[in-house]
Protein backbone atom coordinates (compact mmCIF):
# COMPACT_ATOMS: atom_id res chain seq x y z
CA UNK A 1 0.00 0.00 0.00
CA UNK A 2 1.56 3.35 -1.07
CA UNK A 3 2.39 5.73 1.74
CA UNK A 4 1.58 9.47 1.75
CA UNK A 5 5.24 10.22 1.02
CA UNK A 6 5.28 7.94 -2.04
CA UNK A 7 2.07 9.53 -3.34
CA UNK A 8 3.63 13.00 -3.11
CA UNK A 9 6.71 11.76 -4.98
CA UNK A 10 4.49 10.29 -7.69
CA UNK A 11 2.57 13.57 -8.08
CA UNK A 12 5.78 15.57 -8.31
CA UNK A 13 7.14 13.17 -10.93
CA UNK A 14 3.94 13.57 -12.95
CA UNK A 15 4.26 17.37 -12.92
CA UNK A 16 7.93 17.21 -13.98
CA UNK A 17 7.18 14.80 -16.81
CA UNK A 18 4.28 16.95 -17.96
CA UNK A 19 6.52 20.02 -17.98
CA UNK A 20 9.20 18.24 -20.01
CA UNK A 21 6.58 17.04 -22.48
CA UNK A 22 5.24 20.60 -22.86
CA UNK A 23 8.75 21.92 -23.55
CA UNK A 24 9.32 19.24 -26.15
CA UNK A 25 6.04 19.62 -28.00
CA UNK A 26 5.11 23.27 -27.42
CA UNK A 27 1.72 24.69 -26.45
CA UNK A 28 -1.31 22.97 -27.94
CA UNK A 29 -2.80 24.82 -30.91
CA UNK A 30 -5.85 26.91 -30.06
CA UNK A 31 -8.94 24.88 -30.69
CA UNK A 32 -12.42 26.16 -31.47
CA UNK A 33 -13.04 26.80 -27.78
CA UNK A 34 -9.90 28.97 -27.55
CA UNK A 35 -10.78 31.30 -30.45
CA UNK A 36 -11.84 34.84 -29.66
CA UNK A 37 -15.51 34.96 -30.46
CA UNK A 38 -17.49 38.10 -31.25
CA UNK A 39 -19.65 39.50 -28.51
CA UNK A 40 -23.37 38.94 -28.98
CA UNK A 41 -25.09 41.90 -30.65
CA UNK A 42 -26.41 44.48 -28.22
CA UNK A 43 -29.63 46.47 -28.41
CA UNK A 44 -29.01 49.66 -30.35
CA UNK A 45 -29.32 51.86 -27.26
CA UNK A 46 -26.77 49.79 -25.33
CA UNK A 47 -24.27 49.73 -28.21
CA UNK A 48 -24.49 53.50 -28.63
CA UNK A 49 -24.22 53.89 -24.86
CA UNK A 50 -20.86 52.09 -24.74
CA UNK A 51 -19.41 54.44 -27.37
CA UNK A 52 -20.81 57.59 -25.78
CA UNK A 53 -19.70 56.60 -22.27
CA UNK A 54 -16.15 56.43 -23.62
CA UNK A 55 -16.33 59.53 -25.82
CA UNK A 56 -17.78 61.87 -23.19
CA UNK A 57 -14.29 62.16 -21.76
CA UNK A 58 -13.02 63.34 -25.17
CA UNK A 59 -15.32 66.36 -25.56
CA UNK A 60 -12.48 68.72 -24.71
CA UNK A 61 -9.74 70.11 -26.92
CA UNK A 62 -7.26 67.35 -27.71
CA UNK A 63 -3.98 67.51 -29.59
CA UNK A 64 -1.96 64.81 -31.29
CA UNK A 65 1.65 64.03 -30.40
CA UNK A 66 4.20 62.58 -32.79
CA UNK A 67 1.87 62.57 -35.80
CA UNK A 68 2.97 61.29 -39.21
CA UNK A 69 0.94 60.99 -42.41
CA UNK A 70 1.46 59.30 -45.76
CA UNK A 71 -0.87 60.96 -48.26
CA UNK A 72 -1.97 60.90 -51.88
CA UNK A 73 -4.18 63.74 -53.14
CA UNK A 74 -5.55 64.54 -56.59
CA UNK A 75 -5.45 68.22 -57.58
CA UNK A 76 -8.20 69.94 -59.56
CA UNK A 77 -6.16 69.47 -62.76
CA UNK A 78 -6.03 65.71 -62.18
CA UNK A 79 -2.38 65.53 -61.14
CA UNK A 80 -1.60 63.32 -58.16
CA UNK A 81 0.58 64.53 -55.31
CA UNK A 82 2.19 62.24 -52.76
CA UNK A 83 3.52 63.32 -49.38
CA UNK A 84 5.22 61.84 -46.36
CA UNK A 85 4.65 64.61 -43.84
CA UNK A 86 4.47 65.51 -40.19
CA UNK A 87 0.85 65.80 -39.14
CA UNK A 88 -0.32 67.98 -36.28
CA UNK A 89 -3.97 67.65 -35.36
CA UNK A 90 -5.95 69.65 -32.82
CA UNK A 91 -9.65 68.90 -32.32
CA UNK A 92 -12.59 70.07 -30.27
CA UNK A 93 -15.83 68.19 -31.00
CA UNK A 94 -18.13 68.42 -32.75
CA UNK A 95 -16.77 70.65 -35.57
CA UNK A 96 -13.58 72.44 -34.55
CA UNK A 97 -10.35 71.03 -35.97
CA UNK A 98 -7.07 71.91 -37.64
CA UNK A 99 -4.88 69.38 -39.42
CA UNK A 100 -1.53 70.83 -40.46
CA UNK A 101 0.60 68.74 -42.83
CA UNK A 102 4.17 69.98 -42.97
CA UNK A 103 7.78 69.07 -43.74
CA UNK A 104 10.52 70.69 -41.69
CA UNK A 105 8.01 73.24 -40.46
CA UNK A 106 6.75 74.20 -43.94
CA UNK A 107 3.00 73.63 -44.34
CA UNK A 108 1.79 71.96 -47.53
CA UNK A 109 -1.88 71.54 -46.62
CA UNK A 110 -3.93 72.89 -43.74
CA UNK A 111 -7.44 71.51 -43.27
CA UNK A 112 -9.66 73.43 -40.86
CA UNK A 113 -13.18 73.69 -39.54
CA UNK A 114 -15.03 75.66 -36.87
CA UNK A 115 -18.65 76.14 -35.86
CA UNK A 116 -19.60 78.03 -39.04
CA UNK A 117 -17.05 77.31 -41.80
CA UNK A 118 -14.64 74.72 -43.19
CA UNK A 119 -11.59 75.36 -45.37
CA UNK A 120 -8.52 73.98 -47.13
CA UNK A 121 -5.35 76.08 -47.27
CA UNK A 122 -2.47 75.44 -49.68
CA UNK A 123 0.20 77.83 -48.39
CA UNK A 124 2.75 77.10 -51.13
CA UNK A 125 0.14 78.03 -53.77
CA UNK A 126 -1.31 80.85 -51.63
CA UNK A 127 -4.74 79.30 -52.22
CA UNK A 128 -7.82 78.97 -50.02
CA UNK A 129 -11.03 77.02 -50.64
CA UNK A 130 -13.80 77.39 -48.09
CA UNK A 131 -17.48 76.82 -47.43
CA UNK A 132 -20.20 77.18 -44.81
CA UNK A 133 -21.79 74.45 -42.73
CA UNK A 134 -25.33 75.83 -42.95
CA UNK A 135 -25.70 75.77 -46.73
CA UNK A 136 -28.46 73.66 -48.30
CA UNK A 137 -26.16 72.45 -51.08
CA UNK A 138 -23.83 69.75 -49.81
CA UNK A 139 -20.59 69.19 -51.77
CA UNK A 140 -20.42 66.02 -53.81
CA UNK A 141 -17.55 63.58 -53.53
CA UNK A 142 -15.47 65.29 -56.26
CA UNK A 143 -16.03 68.92 -55.22
CA UNK A 144 -13.19 69.14 -52.67
CA UNK A 145 -9.90 67.34 -52.01
CA UNK A 146 -10.97 66.58 -48.45
CA UNK A 147 -14.13 67.54 -46.59
CA UNK A 148 -12.53 68.99 -43.42
CA UNK A 149 -15.78 69.08 -41.48
CA UNK A 150 -16.00 65.27 -41.72
CA UNK A 151 -12.57 64.62 -40.21
CA UNK A 152 -13.74 65.11 -36.62
CA UNK A 153 -16.45 62.47 -36.97
CA UNK A 154 -14.04 60.21 -38.85
CA UNK A 155 -11.83 60.13 -35.75
CA UNK A 156 -14.55 58.18 -33.93
CA UNK A 157 -14.52 60.49 -30.89
CA UNK A 158 -17.78 62.42 -31.36
CA UNK A 159 -20.94 61.60 -29.45
CA UNK A 160 -23.51 59.54 -31.33
CA UNK A 161 -27.07 60.93 -31.34
CA UNK A 162 -29.40 59.03 -29.02
CA UNK A 163 -33.15 58.80 -28.66
CA UNK A 164 -36.11 58.48 -30.99
CA UNK A 165 -35.06 61.46 -33.14
CA UNK A 166 -31.63 60.07 -33.96
CA UNK A 167 -32.83 58.43 -37.23
CA UNK A 168 -30.48 55.47 -36.87
CA UNK A 169 -30.96 51.83 -37.79
CA UNK A 170 -28.49 49.00 -37.56
CA UNK A 171 -27.44 45.91 -39.46
CA UNK A 172 -25.59 43.06 -37.80
CA UNK A 173 -22.63 41.26 -39.38
CA UNK A 174 -20.26 38.64 -38.00
CA UNK A 175 -17.84 41.30 -36.80
CA UNK A 176 -19.79 44.57 -36.47
CA UNK A 177 -22.92 46.36 -35.44
CA UNK A 178 -23.21 48.84 -38.28
CA UNK A 179 -25.10 52.01 -37.35
CA UNK A 180 -26.84 53.51 -40.41
CA UNK A 181 -27.65 57.24 -40.29
CA UNK A 182 -30.39 58.76 -42.45
CA UNK A 183 -30.50 62.38 -43.57
CA UNK A 184 -33.78 64.06 -42.62
CA UNK A 185 -33.23 67.45 -44.25
CA UNK A 186 -34.92 68.86 -47.35
CA UNK A 187 -35.27 66.92 -50.57
CA UNK A 188 -32.62 64.41 -49.49
CA UNK A 189 -34.72 63.16 -46.58
CA UNK A 190 -34.35 59.44 -46.01
CA UNK A 191 -31.04 58.91 -47.82
CA UNK A 192 -28.14 57.14 -46.09
CA UNK A 193 -25.64 59.84 -45.12
CA UNK A 194 -23.11 57.94 -43.01
CA UNK A 195 -22.31 54.68 -41.25
CA UNK A 196 -20.51 54.00 -37.96
CA UNK A 197 -19.28 50.43 -37.64
CA UNK A 198 -19.05 49.32 -34.01
CA UNK A 199 -16.75 46.38 -33.40
CA UNK A 200 -18.23 43.26 -31.80
CA UNK A 201 -14.91 42.70 -30.08
CA UNK A 202 -13.50 44.55 -27.10
CA UNK A 203 -13.53 47.49 -26.57
CA UNK A 204 -16.72 47.59 -28.76
CA UNK A 205 -15.95 51.06 -30.13
CA UNK A 206 -16.03 52.56 -33.64
CA UNK A 207 -13.48 51.05 -36.01
CA UNK A 208 -14.90 52.25 -39.33
CA UNK A 209 -16.68 55.42 -40.47
CA UNK A 210 -18.26 55.86 -43.92
CA UNK A 211 -19.75 59.04 -45.43
CA UNK A 212 -21.89 59.34 -48.57
CA UNK A 213 -22.79 62.41 -50.62
CA UNK A 214 -26.33 63.34 -51.81
CA UNK A 215 -25.80 61.21 -54.93
CA UNK A 216 -24.99 58.15 -52.82
CA UNK A 217 -21.31 58.17 -53.78
CA UNK A 218 -18.76 57.18 -51.17
CA UNK A 219 -17.11 60.37 -49.92
CA UNK A 220 -14.86 59.04 -47.18
CA UNK A 221 -14.05 55.61 -45.75
CA UNK A 222 -12.03 55.73 -42.52
CA UNK A 223 -10.69 52.72 -40.61
CA UNK A 224 -9.70 53.27 -36.99
CA UNK A 225 -7.26 51.12 -35.04
CA UNK A 226 -4.95 50.88 -32.03
CA UNK A 227 -7.25 52.20 -29.31
CA UNK A 228 -5.32 53.27 -26.20
CA UNK A 229 -6.19 55.38 -23.14
CA UNK A 230 -5.56 59.08 -23.71
CA UNK A 231 -4.34 59.20 -20.09
CA UNK A 232 -3.88 56.29 -17.67
CA UNK A 233 -7.34 55.04 -16.80
CA UNK A 234 -8.93 57.55 -19.18
CA UNK A 235 -11.11 57.14 -22.27
CA UNK A 236 -9.80 55.19 -25.24
CA UNK A 237 -8.87 56.92 -28.50
CA UNK A 238 -7.53 55.55 -31.82
CA UNK A 239 -3.87 56.06 -32.68
CA UNK A 240 -4.03 54.87 -36.30
CA UNK A 241 -6.34 56.15 -39.05
CA UNK A 242 -6.46 54.86 -42.62
CA UNK A 243 -8.69 57.04 -44.81
CA UNK A 244 -9.73 56.68 -48.46
CA UNK A 245 -11.53 59.22 -50.66
CA UNK A 246 -12.55 56.95 -53.59
CA UNK A 247 -14.03 59.61 -55.88
CA UNK A 248 -10.83 61.67 -55.92
CA UNK A 249 -8.46 58.71 -55.41
CA UNK A 250 -7.22 60.31 -52.21
CA UNK A 251 -5.56 58.36 -49.42
CA UNK A 252 -4.12 59.12 -46.00
CA UNK A 253 -2.52 56.91 -43.37
CA UNK A 254 -2.23 58.92 -40.17
CA UNK A 255 -0.49 57.58 -37.07
CA UNK A 256 0.10 59.36 -33.78
CA UNK A 257 2.28 58.33 -30.87
CA UNK A 258 -0.13 59.84 -28.37
CA UNK A 259 -2.76 62.44 -27.53
CA UNK A 260 -2.86 65.29 -25.05
CA UNK A 261 -5.91 66.72 -23.31
CA UNK A 262 -6.02 70.54 -23.32
CA UNK A 263 -8.94 71.37 -21.00
CA UNK A 264 -8.10 75.09 -20.90
CA UNK A 265 -8.13 75.53 -24.70
CA UNK A 266 -11.56 76.61 -25.95
CA UNK A 267 -13.12 76.86 -29.41
CA UNK A 268 -11.92 80.48 -29.52
CA UNK A 269 -8.34 79.27 -29.93
CA UNK A 270 -6.56 80.74 -33.00
CA UNK A 271 -6.16 77.24 -34.42
CA UNK A 272 -9.90 77.18 -35.10
CA UNK A 273 -10.11 80.70 -36.54
CA UNK A 274 -11.10 81.16 -40.18
CA UNK A 275 -7.96 82.25 -42.11
CA UNK A 276 -9.49 85.43 -43.54
CA UNK A 277 -10.69 86.46 -40.07
CA UNK A 278 -7.14 86.29 -38.74
CA UNK A 279 -5.81 88.40 -41.62
CA UNK A 280 -4.24 85.69 -43.80
CA UNK A 281 -3.75 86.69 -47.44
CA UNK A 282 -4.09 84.52 -50.54
CA UNK A 283 -3.65 84.95 -54.28
CA UNK A 284 -6.61 82.68 -55.04
CA UNK A 285 -9.75 82.31 -52.94
CA UNK A 286 -12.59 79.99 -53.91
CA UNK A 287 -15.92 80.32 -52.11
CA UNK A 288 -17.15 76.77 -52.61
CA UNK A 289 -20.76 77.71 -51.89
CA UNK A 290 -20.76 80.23 -54.75
CA UNK A 291 -19.19 77.65 -57.05
CA UNK A 292 -21.81 75.06 -56.11
CA UNK A 293 -24.61 77.57 -56.62
CA UNK A 294 -23.37 78.17 -60.16
CA UNK A 295 -23.22 74.43 -60.81
CA UNK A 296 -26.48 73.28 -59.24
CA UNK A 297 -28.63 76.44 -59.40
CA UNK A 298 -27.72 78.21 -62.68
CA UNK A 299 -29.76 81.24 -63.66
CA UNK A 300 -32.58 80.39 -66.02
CA UNK A 301 -32.86 82.24 -69.34
CA UNK A 302 -36.22 83.68 -68.28
CA UNK A 303 -34.65 85.11 -65.10
CA UNK A 304 -31.87 86.74 -67.14
CA UNK A 305 -34.37 88.33 -69.56
CA UNK A 306 -36.46 89.63 -66.67
CA UNK A 307 -33.43 91.19 -64.99
CA UNK A 308 -32.30 92.80 -68.24
CA UNK A 309 -35.74 94.36 -68.82
CA UNK A 310 -35.88 95.62 -65.24
CA UNK A 311 -32.44 97.17 -65.65
CA UNK A 312 -33.49 98.99 -68.85
CA UNK A 313 -36.67 100.25 -67.19
CA UNK A 314 -34.64 101.54 -64.25
CA UNK A 315 -32.30 103.39 -66.60
CA UNK A 316 -35.23 105.12 -68.33
CA UNK A 317 -36.80 106.10 -65.00
CA UNK A 318 -33.49 107.64 -63.92
CA UNK A 319 -33.33 109.77 -67.10
CA UNK A 320 -30.66 107.75 -68.90
CA UNK A 321 -31.16 106.99 -72.59
CA UNK A 322 -32.35 103.44 -73.23
CA UNK A 323 -29.78 100.94 -74.31
CA UNK A 324 -29.67 100.40 -78.08
CA UNK A 325 -30.10 96.68 -77.62
CA UNK A 326 -31.07 94.33 -74.83
CA UNK A 327 -29.04 91.13 -75.25
CA UNK A 328 -31.43 88.28 -74.72
CA UNK A 329 -29.71 85.01 -73.87
CA UNK A 330 -30.91 81.47 -74.32
CA UNK A 331 -28.09 80.04 -72.25
CA UNK A 332 -28.24 79.80 -68.45
CA UNK A 333 -25.58 81.52 -66.39
CA UNK A 334 -24.19 84.36 -68.54
CA UNK A 335 -22.29 87.50 -67.64
CA UNK A 336 -23.63 88.13 -64.15
CA UNK A 337 -22.92 84.60 -62.97
CA UNK A 338 -19.52 84.74 -64.67
CA UNK A 339 -18.67 88.06 -63.00
CA UNK A 340 -19.62 86.65 -59.60
CA UNK A 341 -17.45 83.59 -60.24
CA UNK A 342 -14.46 85.74 -61.20
CA UNK A 343 -14.92 87.87 -58.12
CA UNK A 344 -14.98 84.77 -55.90
CA UNK A 345 -11.88 83.37 -57.57
CA UNK A 346 -9.98 86.64 -57.20
CA UNK A 347 -10.90 86.93 -53.54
Amino acid sequence: MPTARSQRRLSALTVVCGGLLLLATGCPPPGPDREIKPIDPLPLRDAVGIVNDNNRGLQLTIKSKGGFARCRFTDQDGSKRRFDVDANLIVHCPRNMRLDMSVLGKSYFVFGSNETRYWVEQPDARALTWGRHDRDIEPNARDLIIRPELIVEALGIALIPEGDNAHISQRITDTHQQLIFYDQSGSQSGRISKEFWLSRFEPQLIDRVIFRDPMGQLVMDAKLDKYKPIVPGGPLIPHRFEVNWPATEGYMLLTVSGWKLLPNVTVDHPAFQFPLDRGAEFDRIVDLDVELDHIYNPLKASDIIRMQLEEQQQREENGFPPANEVPFSDEPGTSEASDQSNESDDG
